[in-house]
């Protein structure tokens, strides 16, 4: 761990209470386990002897389990409000000694881990960059995609400026819309997504539905099957080779447009 690492840290976003898929996270996605815990399996794999992770769920009872899941699997378990999810990556990333955070939504089972590194690199390269994200060629970042294959990273004091800035619920709940729709602010930096997806608006990974779910279920099956590893040439191609994919995820996107 170099000095740089010691002000990082990985706080994932976690909850059982979606409004669309109830329990999401714990459903059984592959081989029995749900897509929390195969995510957080990935990134304690990869990141675990230099970063800390942590994962902030909400003080809700249902998320007993995972906070359970959370410490079992070696991350730091943090629970804060439920709404206010802006508020509880704060006090996560303050209680964990965390400045630089690089934020991780657990609904993505396909987190594309090398790009982690990217964004690290990216942040460590300019000491005035306060977040930084893959982005389409039009500017769209990451978040407001269906790809569903970056993790964003961010400074603790541009989430407490955000904070600070608005009380607008919006910016509440999600944790950093106030930061790149108000970039006069803040100092962005955003990295191109391959041109391979730039030019594909077809493709959704991330899980917000059933049918999502199940799309991406089948996906992660036939990678894990093949021995393949997750990396974004491997889904790529594996959404290719099987024909009903894309039909069924353009369904999904007409139906939630972010």
């Amino acid at each position: 761990m170099n000095e740089s690492d010691k002000e990082w840290g990985i706080i994932i976003q976690a909850r059982t209470g979606s409004t669309r898929l109830p329990q999401k996270m714990i459903l059984p996605f592959c081989n029995g386990k749900g897509i929390f815990e195969l995510l957080l399996a990935r990134l304690t794999t990869h990141f675990a002897k230099r970063l800390k992770i942590v994962v902030a769920t909400t003080t809700a009872t249902g998320d007993d389990i995972i906070a359970n899941i959370a410490s079992r699997s070696g991350a730091t378990p943090f629970r804060g409000s439920e709404s206010d999810v802006l508020g509880r990556f704060i006090a996560a990333a303050e209680q964990n000694a965390i400045s630089r955070i690089i934020r991780i939504c657990a609904d993505n089972p396909f987190l594309d881990m090398d790009s982690i590194d990217r964004l690290i690199e990216t942040m460590d390269d300019n000491a005035l960059t306060d977040y930084v994200t893959f982005a389409k060629s039009d500017g769209t970042p990451a978040m407001k995609t269906h790809y569903g294959f970056w993790a964003e990273a961010v400074k603790r004091t541009a989430l407490e400026r955000a904070a600070e800035m608005s009380d607008a619920p919006i910016y509440h709940e999600h944790v950093t819309n106030y930061i790149y729709t108000h970039p006069a602010h803040f100092k962005l930096e955003l990295l191109p997504i391959p041109d391979v997806l730039d030019h594909n608006g077809r493709l959704r990974l991330t899980i917000d539905t059933k049918d999502d779910f199940e799309i991406s279920s089948k996906i992660y099956h036939k990678l894990t099957e093949s021995g393949k590893q997750i990396t974004i040439d491997n889904v790529v191609h594996t959404v290719d080779e099987v024909p009903t994919c894309y039909a069924e995820m353009e369904r999904q996107i007409k139906k939630n447009t972010k």
